[in-house]
């Protein structure tokens, strides 16, 4: 397990995220720092909106393509994951260190629950065996209705 600080990975994550800027000739902005600090402060899943919010808040004035523009960036250099909960809005979540997961979200309150089982990475492998694929990844999310919100609706 790793030991490290909390600010000494997200040290890191500044510096691979300049790195990819660089190697890609993709100038490190003002804003794109500014964008990348406020990611690694924010909760498990968040919205771009959110972000500039956020960097609103901090007393920073970003346009809003420059979020929509800037978090791509941080999902091709490895930062971010993108996930989608449903049709309408992306999410985002950070990527490092993060062991294979998974989410369930409750249609009814959108609470996202995480959850990790070996029996999923297992059917993945399963499955990308059998079509001679090499799997590096998936996305498994179930959608219903949590505890509090079945315990208070009314039966379809």
């Amino acid at each position: 397990m790793d030991h490290r600080s909390k600010s000494q990975t997200a040290d890191d994550l500044r510096d691979a995220f300049r790195r990819f800027l660089r190697e890609n000739a993709i100038k490190m902005t003002t804003a794109r720092k500014q964008i990348l600090d406020v990611v690694l402060d924010l909760p498990e899943h968040f919205e771009a909106d959110q972000v500039l919010y956020m960097v609103t808040e901090r007393g920073f004035r970003i346009a809003k393509a420059t979020v929509y523009r800037t978090l791509p960036l941080l999902v091709t250099a490895g930062i971010l994951k993108q996930v989608r909960f449903d049709v309408k809005h992306v999410h985002y979540e950070l990527a490092f260190g993060d062991r294979p997961h998974d989410h369930m979200v409750c249609r009814q309150c959108g609470r996202i629950f995480e959850f990790a089982a070996d029996e999923v990475i297992d059917l993945r492998q399963r499955i990308a065996d059998r079509f001679n694929f090499r799997a590096a990844n998936h996305r498994f999310q179930i959608t219903g209705l949590c505890h509090d919100c079945s315990r208070t609706s009314i039966p379809e």
